[in-house]
């Protein structure tokens, strides 16, 4: 998240018939798109994506450069093709989007936010980062949405109205290794949600995780993780899962295998400033307390420094994850320069539950243009979806489009579409606070990631792009006829 402090071109909707989802023989997929969610005078990045496994109830937070300053939020009851009026988490911070409403959190700042659909009890899991005000503390809160007792006439700060949401509660008290003092460097970042979703063998139905990277103040930041039975309202740990010798990490993601194995996976490095020895690194679990050694599974020879050619928002490593249903291998995405451009590159286990054999990493899309911010969701039926933001489309190397990559082989081969008809300039627009800041304050920030969920019918991602007035969100819907 970028800290901050309270003091155009549109796209066209696009209707594509692309052969992309289904394993070979390839059929043709509709993607219907872009539906802009936001459509707000001040920006929104870093979006995440939650989904029932019907396809129809979807969810999505980002951060809101509103006055709010916030977790922005908004719900979909038609499988993506029109969202409710967007809002935000309530009971984050002491901020409305109107400077003469108060708000209902003690907190300055909220983003960060991860969102996951939870079977178990039919609501959606969300969590966030939310530091600055009357505490001096840096929290992860969680809070779960009840689209069933939304009131879609309530008043943009009311958030869909009071029932529909939980009192937040903190995932971490910082009495333990995930201490969130909030000074001296001491701050949980990048968190992530994963419920268990399955009822067999080895799971633990409805149960609800957070991970993330834990800054310590000392140059460190190991892997941790929380989980909760009782849909976010108590929660056991926090546990590190990132070994003594793994010190230095980041982008913590949590997936759960068929069998029930629990799969971390992340970024490693010697320190926090260092370009060089990056890996992407994976520990499993089978109880979510207590973790094997850190598996350095491939080298990040050349991880992006900050900055794109051409560009001046910030991009760094990414690495994201899911589980092959069908063939239980877990595949791991992550972006690298060693091409010369930034581009998005695959492993995959040799085989299921062994994490020391890897295959060895190929590029999802080759191009000597810029790709990044790579997110992956598998289906029910084993095939993996892959979005990223892809210049491919630009000859010039500066507009964005967004590609969906989809694999039915644990990620040996890929089909690839542009989820765009045109890109566009992520520095068209800055980051700027409603009432706070000039509309040209200076922040270039899309954000860190985007999302995609997964059904055997679809996919939709859901991404920051150019709206009329700003950065808005944006959802995509790649379907089957």
């Amino acid at each position: 998240m970028l800290a901050r402090n309270h003091g155009a071109h549109l796209f066209v909707a696009i209707t594509l018939a692309i052969p992309l989802l289904a394993a070979a023989p390839a059929r043709a997929v509709v993607v219907r798109g872009p539906v802009n969610v936001t459509n707000d005078p001040y920006a929104e990045n870093e979006e995440t994506l939650g989904m029932d496994p019907t396809g129809t109830l979807l969810a999505s937070a980002w951060n809101d450069w509103n006055y709010n300053d916030g977790c922005g939020f908004s719900f979909s009851t038609t499988g993506g093709a029109t969202w409710a009026p967007k809002t935000f988490v309530p009971g984050l911070t002491a901020f409305t989007n109107d400077p003469d409403v108060p708000g209902t959190g003690p907190y300055a700042v909220a983003g960060d936010p991860a969102v996951a659909f939870n079977p178990k009890f039919g609501v959606f899991d969300v969590v966030c980062q939310a530091f600055g005000g009357t505490s001096s503390a840096i929290s992860l809160l969680a809070t779960t949405f009840d689209q069933s007792k939304a009131n879609l006439a309530a008043d943009e700060n009311e958030s869909y109205g009071a029932t529909a949401w939980t009192t937040p509660v903190a995932v971490s008290t910082g009495k333990s290794n995930g201490a969130q003092k909030g000074h001296n460097g001491q701050f949980p970042d990048h968190e992530s949600i994963t419920v268990d979703t399955a009822t067999g063998s080895g799971h633990h139905f409805g149960r609800l995780y957070v991970s993330w990277a834990m800054f310590n103040g000392n140059g460190r930041s190991p892997i941790t993780v929380a989980f909760s039975d009782d849909d976010g309202h108590s929660w056991k740990g926090p546990f590190v899962v990132s070994d003594k010798a793994h010190t230095t990490n980041q982008d913590a993601r949590l997936v759960i295998a068929p069998d029930g194995t629990l799969y971390m996976t992340f970024l490693g490095g010697p320190n926090e400033k260092s370009l060089k020895d990056n890996f992407v690194a994976v520990a499993k679990s089978t109880n979510g307390r207590t973790w094997s050694a850190t598996h350095e599974v491939a080298p990040i020879v050349v991880p992006t420094p900050g900055l794109l050619p051409n560009s001046s928002y910030r991009v760094f490593a990414d690495v994201t994850s899911s589980v092959d249903l069908a063939s239980r291998q877990l595949v791991m995405a992550f972006t690298d320069q060693r091409s010369g451009a930034s581009q998005v590159y695959v492993v995959h286990q040799r085989r299921p539950g062994r994490l020391s054999r890897w295959s060895s990493p190929r590029r999802v899309k080759p191009s000597s243009r810029e790709e990044f911010f790579p997110w992956m969701s598998a289906a029910p039926n084993g095939r993996l979806d892959l979005v990223f933001y892809d210049r491919s489309c630009d000859p010039g190397d500066t507009l964005d489009c967004v590609t969906l990559a989809s694999s039915s082989d644990a990620g040996v081969s890929w089909r690839r579409t542009s989820l765009l008809a045109r890109g566009f300039d992520g520095d068209r627009f800055d980051a700027c606070l409603a009432f706070v800041q000039p509309i040209d304050c200076g922040r270039k920030f899309l954000g860190d990631y985007i999302a995609v969920a997964s059904t055997n019918a679809k996919a939709v991602s859901v991404f920051t792009g150019n709206g009329p007035a700003s950065l808005d969100v944006f959802s995509v819907t790649a379907s089957a006829p």
